[in-house]
């Protein structure tokens, strides 16, 4: 009997174990859920390298003034010799010593996508608003070259060339000089073409000196640069007139044409009267050995190099002055020098 009601409870404690629910895993056994994946983060953008200009890259478009004796001609010459050393691509204009052409050939640049930068030398110092505006907003960088422009310097990126002024004060300086033991100082002036820069500034500089020594400026007219109009209105004057002492040629070929016109009206140049032009170019030095021409003050044309430096600069985003002057000298009948310095001159 005993035996048979121990075995009753053992059968039942195993059915209430058997029918108890299973015990909840605490949290430090619940399996680890899985790591979220972590994300790289984005990688900046970057910014493609700017490019690095070479002159070999370069394609400038180039706007000659014209042709005006030999100044001009080594002036040309210089721009498209250095091209060729350098690996430039140049397209030169001529601008016929037309304004209206000259700015017409400006826009032609500007619409020319081969063009990245325009050079001009400016025929006069007005008329280039509209022009320089659309090469800003074409992107393309515009320098002068020799000639400078009356304002609007927000919208090209330098002037390369000479202090005209400063080369009329020393023809004025040398003119004082030279007609220092003159009882009379009456002086012509042979003015290049009216509304370019080195015919206004070379006048405003001449009156400086000059007239600070009692020098009267007695006839100014323009000869647009050429010794064909430099005879002629020397000619015409001297029918007036033969009280002067001095002429100003704010060129050599001005200057040439004087005197031959002196020559002609039996004065003798250099002597008769004095003679002081600006540019020193070969015909000058040779004017000088001769003894016909006193003095002449150096305006240097072989101005393509420093320009093409400061297209480069400009292209590859550099900040350049407004005014990169050139360097120039001048020369006297008188100096001991001058016959070695002629034979090495390039123009």
């Amino acid at each position: 009997m005993f035996k048979k009601v121990a075995f009753l409870i053992v059968l039942a404690t195993m059915v209430l174990t058997a029918c108890q629910p299973a015990a909840v895993p605490t949290e430090a056994a619940k399996p680890a859920a899985p790591a979220a994946a972590t994300e790289a983060p984005a990688a900046a953008p970057t910014e493609a390298p700017a490019k690095v200009w070479t002159y070999a890259d370069m394609t400038v478009g180039f706007l000659q003034t014209g042709s005006e004796g030999g100044w001009r001609a080594a002036n040309s010459a210089s721009f498209k010799e250095t091209a060729e050393q350098l690996g430039i691509n140049l397209k030169f204009y001529d601008s016929q010593n037309d304004l209206a052409k000259q700015v017409a050939g400006f826009q032609q640049f500007i619409e020319d996508p081969e063009v990245d930068v325009i050079v001009m030398s400016p025929l006069e110092v007005t008329g280039w608003e509209q022009v320089l505006k659309d090469a800003k907003a074409a992107g393309k960088p515009v320098i002068l070259s020799d000639r400078r422009i009356d304002g609007f310097e927000d919208y090209y990126v330098t002037f390369i060339g000479a202090d005209f002024v400063e080369e009329g004060r020393k023809a004025g300086t040398a003119m004082c000089e030279l007609l220092k033991d003159s009882a009379t100082k009456n002086v012509w002036e042979l003015v290049g073409n009216v509304g370019a820069a080195p015919a206004i500034d070379r006048g405003k500089g001449f009156r400086e000196t000059a007239e600070a020594c009692g020098i009267t400026v007695t006839k100014s007219q323009t000869a647009n640069w050429s010794i064909k109009e430099g005879k002629e209105v020397t000619e015409a004057w001297l029918k007036e007139t033969k009280d002067v002492q001095g002429i100003f040629g704010q060129n050599d070929e001005m200057a040439f044409g004087a005197i031959e016109a002196l020559k002609e009206a039996g004065l003798v140049p250099a002597v008769d009267v004095k003679l002081i032009s600006v540019d020193a170019t070969s015909g000058a030095f040779q004017a000088m050995l001769d003894g016909t021409l006193n003095g002449a003050i150096e305006c240097n044309p072989l101005l393509a190099p420093q320009v093409y430096e400061a297209a480069l600069a400009a292209l590859n985003g550099e900040t350049l002055p407004k005014w990169i002057p050139s360097q120039e000298s001048e020369f006297y009948m008188d100096d001991p020098n001058l016959k070695e310095i002629a034979a090495g001159r390039k123009y």
